[in-house]
């Protein structure tokens, strides 16, 4: 009996569990997002907050002392944010999750890639398949309140040419 009752409780887990993915999963977007619909997020603030963490992380390992008029600190982090798509709906992946692939099945009449970054670089682009893609909106962002800009975020859109 109390097998009957465990097995029953194991399938109505795993029933639950695939209703619940299967109800998150409307993967239609109708556009990119906008940078406020990034930047007013939970998922950017736990983020930023991620990055504020990783910016202190490296400047309390930076002990040579105070240096006035320095160069800006070069990249010291990159990654993936979120990928958004028509077909593949929003795939956000916050501050630390850099994925080799996405999850959904991406395609449409365009897509957005979103990076985060701690630091400065001389020149941004972003490819997709060999093909470039704009930067339609950036954000910059004060990791430690000095009013000095310590990170980015970059939206980069490709619209296919073929749609």
């Amino acid at each position: 009996m109390r097998k009957w009752i465990s097995l029953a409780l194991i399938l109505v887990l795993v029933l639950s569990f695939n209703v619940a993915a299967y109800a998150d999963g409307d993967v239609t977007q109708a556009k990119p997002l906008t940078k406020e619909e990034v930047i007013n997020s939970k998922e950017f603030h736990e983020a930023v907050k991620a990055a504020k963490a990783e910016f202190e992380s490296q400047k309390a390992k930076d002990t040579g002392g105070p240096v006035l008029f320095a160069p800006a600190p070069k990249v010291s982090h990159i990654n993936v944010y979120g990928v958004v798509s028509p077909n593949g709906g929003q795939e956000i992946y916050g501050f630390n999750n850099n994925p080799l692939s996405t999850t959904n099945d991406h395609g449409g009449a365009w897509i957005q890639c979103i990076t985060f970054q701690i630091g400065y670089d001389s020149s941004h682009y972003g490819t997709l398949a060999g093909n470039t893609m704009t930067n339609n909106w950036s954000e910059a962002i004060d990791l430690d309140g000095d009013r000095v800009v310590d990170a980015f975020a970059h939206s980069w859109v490709y619209e296919s040419p073929n749609l």
